[in-house]
């Protein structure tokens, strides 16, 4: 669709008593600051949209005396006449006050504004008007494309990111994933998946997994403390022991014998002499046993659990040194285009178009002293020009160079860490391999027979053993020998409770193997996690790439930036029109008119629809590019009231 504005009427419009304007495709409007040129953009935004040309539908549209006052008893109007694809349409609103006398009032009281609407000179309800306005085009996309400043100074990057990937069309995972081999991990992803998800939910898992493997050794530790330390077999012994001396007895108590209380002294004597014995090789057994122990769990604890976390930091390192080079690379390739666009900048000539040394009016060449002070002015334009430029470009250049030193010293950084890290890990594994070997060498030597209290005590185990054997009178006493087998019943329940721990201790142990187990499962899971991370931010990296080369496609002067790059490597979303590299924001003004215009010819195309640009300072732009809508420029100059010129014949 292509809407031309052919004609405008203004009365009593704002600063405006009456003014009626004929369009050509080029029309310039000229007049000192305050003559009204502005204004001509606010009536015709106005009567489409109940707006002024900067989006505020609250400004002041009825003319205002020197005192800020509105000038009653006038009616405000604009009409214009539109050709939209050749078929022409007249739209007008009239504004009237509304002056109402009360009964017995000597004047009239105002009471509002009344508008009315008109198409095509028929009078029209508000509803049909507005709906007749949105059918020719949408509010929205005629600021997007009548304003060449509007896209990237009035809406939110936000919005602008939205418009921009409607044009190119989103990119779809399968592309991405296809468009590099390293992204083959991810081939399941479909076009449905959202990667922040997946990226999310990663992280979570991660983090969630890391504690869980942290807490593991501590776990282990807890476990290693409650296992009871008892020699099982010399409690098995002394069971036995008991338990055949209870046996003696009941048969001396069931046969009526008579006990020789020395002999049960003696036996009594002889069952702790035992148990001190087995006391005395259990502790020697763990003295011996405690190198052994110690060499165990320090391959375990210390050694292998050190090496899981060495290889996982390796990866980590490895990645983000990666990770750092790339984007080191980036920016160095960068720095090296700056260089060679600051050298072409620099070496721009100074080159006059002669049709600017002609009257655009009566199209006769210029008096000699206009045209020097004409080439002046526009050497000087240049020069300016060339300056801003070659400034923005250092700018640029110093921003660029002190992001890559910093990337740069992260690399050192990272090589250093790896080469650390590395190191550790062939100490760790050279050690390992000794403790291993240690281990499987290590032979447990007990020599009893150095220790003089065991030595003591076989001795006096003879001796009782002798007098046990010695042939004695038998007494009886019953009652001592109950009292026995309740002493010895007592004991025997004691040991029982004893031996029960030994249950509980092989069930400790096995739950440390699972614990063991599943920290060695936990840290694999950890790697893969971390391998999906990194494969995510490969994914948005790229799209990154591809969704930037599709969009710049899209536009000849203007490049887009859709994402930046965060300190700690990640990717933010953004949109930002760059200009040779310059950022919107930061360009000159001529630099941003063209821009715009660049922006609203991919937009017009988009929506398949143009409209008339309103250029306001155009006096500050040398040279348009070509632009396929109707162009109204707005150019302050010396003259006193409103001049117009159409530079092409009228729009039919």
């Amino acid at each position: 669709m292509i809407i031309v504005l052919k004609s405008l009427k203004l009365k009593n419009f704002k600063g405006i008593t009456a003014l009626s304007i004929n369009f050509s495709k080029v029309t310039n409007i000229f007049g000192e600051n305050a003559t009204g040129k502005t204004t001509i953009f606010d009536s015709f935004t106005w009567l489409l949209f109940d707006k002024d040309s900067q989006d505020r539908s609250k400004f002041d549209i009825q003319p205002l005396d020197e005192d800020n006052n509105v000038v009653h008893m006038l009616e405000t109007e604009v009409e214009a006449l539109l050709s939209i694809d050749g078929r022409e349409i007249r739209l007008s609103k009239l504004l009237k006050e509304k002056w109402v006398k009360q009964r017995g009032d000597i004047e009239s009281e105002l009471k509002g504004t009344v508008t009315s609407y008109y198409i095509d000179e028929v009078p029209t309800k508000m509803g049909e008007y507005k709906k007749k306005i949105n059918e020719i085009i949408d509010e929205n996309i005629f600021k997007l494309i009548t304003n060449p400043l509007y896209f990237s100074t009035n809406m939110k990057w936000q919005d602008r990111r939205g418009i921009i990937l409607k044009i190119v069309g989103d990119i779809t995972n399968e592309r991405i994933i296809a468009s590099k081999a390293e992204l083959a991990g991810l081939k399941n992803f479909s076009d449905s998946d959202n990667i922040d998800e997946l990226k999310k939910v990663t992280a979570a898992k991660k983090k969630k997994l890391v504690e869980d493997k942290k807490s593991i050794p501590y776990r282990v530790d807890e476990l290693n403390n409650s296992i009871a330390e008892h020699d099982f077999e010399a409690l098995e012994f002394q069971k036995r022991s008991i338990s055949s001396a209870i046996n003696v007895i009941e048969n001396k108590l069931m046969d009526g014998s008579k006990v020789n209380e020395e002999k049960l002294q003696y036996q009594d004597k002889l069952y702790k002499l035992k148990s001190k014995l087995k006391d005395i090789e259990f502790s020697e057994k763990r003295k011996a046993e405690k190198p052994k122990l110690d060499l165990h769990n320090k391959l375990e604890w210390e050694v292998k659990s050190k090496l899981i976390n060495l290889e996982r930091d390796l990866d980590t390192a490895k990645r983000e040194l990666e990770n750092n080079t790339i984007i080191s690379d980036r920016i160095g390739k960068e720095l090296n285009e700056l260089r060679e666009k600051f050298i072409n900048v620099q070496n721009t000539p100074f080159e006059i178009d002669e049709s600017k040394f002609v009257c655009p009016t009566c199209k006769r060449p210029l008096d000699p002293e206009n045209i020097e002070a004409l080439s002046q002015e526009l050497a000087e334009n240049h020069n300016q020009n060339i300056s801003r430029q070659l400034a923005n470009i250092n700018l640029e250049g110093k921003r660029k160079k002190e992001e890559l030193e910093k990337y740069q010293e992260r690399v050192v950084k990272n090589n250093n860490l790896i080469k650390a890290i590395e190191k550790d890990i062939e100490e760790n594994r050279g050690l390992k391999l000794e403790l291993e070997e240690q281990l499987s060498n290590f032979s447990i030597v007990i020599d009893l027979y150095s220790n003089e209290e065991y030595k003591k005590a076989l001795k006096e185990i003879k001796e009782v053993e002798n007098k046990i054997n010695e042939p004695t009178e038998v007494s009886q006493d019953v009652h001592e020998l109950k009292n026995k087998k309740i002493s010895l019943q007592a004991d025997l329940e004691q040991i029982n409770k004893e031996l029960a721990a030994k249950e509980n201790n092989e069930k400790i142990k096995a739950r440390i193997a699972e614990l063991l187990d599943e920290e060695k499962k936990l840290a694999q899971l950890i790697a893969d996690l971390e391998k999906t991370e990194y494969l995510c931010e490969e994914f948005i990296k790229t799209k990154v790439n591809l969704l930037e080369s599709s969009i710049n496609e899209k536009f000849k002067y203007v490049k887009f930036k859709l994402f930046e790059t965060q300190v700690n490597g990640g990717i933010n979303e953004c949109c930002e029109a760059l200009i040779d590299g310059v950022p919107f924001s930061n360009a000159n003004t001529a630099s941003q008119y063209n821009a715009g215009l660049d922006i609203i010819n991919a937009l017009s195309n988009f929506y398949d629809v143009q409209a008339p640009i309103f250029i306001d300072n155009r006096e500050s732009v040398n040279q348009l590019i070509d632009i396929e809508s109707q162009i109204i420029n707005l150019i302050v100059s010396t003259d006193k009231s409103l001049k117009i010129e159409n530079l092409e014949s009228e729009v039919s």
